[in-house]
């Protein structure tokens, strides 16, 4: 599902830890729009691989949405880096590696 959409919005207010959705869409290169609260944030480098947005204000989250329609080369430039962002922070035998270090420490 997600790879038949050039965005991905989770407008969270909850602390998500990091959501694994927003880790899917990453990593098949999709911009991402998600709320400023712990966990989201993890995943998104604000105007980088998508947007930080303020919670409860629609009005914001509606324009980031607006921006991405009016500006596809910014969705394919997101995109990217969203992939490339995923590639280093959530590849499984990185995390894997990172969790032995941390157990044989």
């Amino acid at each position: 599902m997600i790879k038949a959409h050039h965005i991905f919005v989770l407008p969270s207010y909850y602390r998500e830890g990091v959501p694994r959705s927003t880790q899917e869409a990453m990593a098949v290169g999709r911009a991402v729009i998600t709320t400023d609260v712990p966990g989201c944030r993890e995943t998104v480098a604000d105007k980088v691989n998508g947007f930080l947005i303020e919670p409860w204000n629609p009005r914001i989250l509606a324009e980031k949405m607006i921006y991405f329609i009016e500006n596809r080369e910014a969705v394919r430039l997101m995109g990217n880096a969203s992939y490339a962002i995923a590639k280093d922070k959530f590849d499984a035998e990185k995390v894997d590696l990172k969790l032995l270090d941390i157990l044989k420490a």
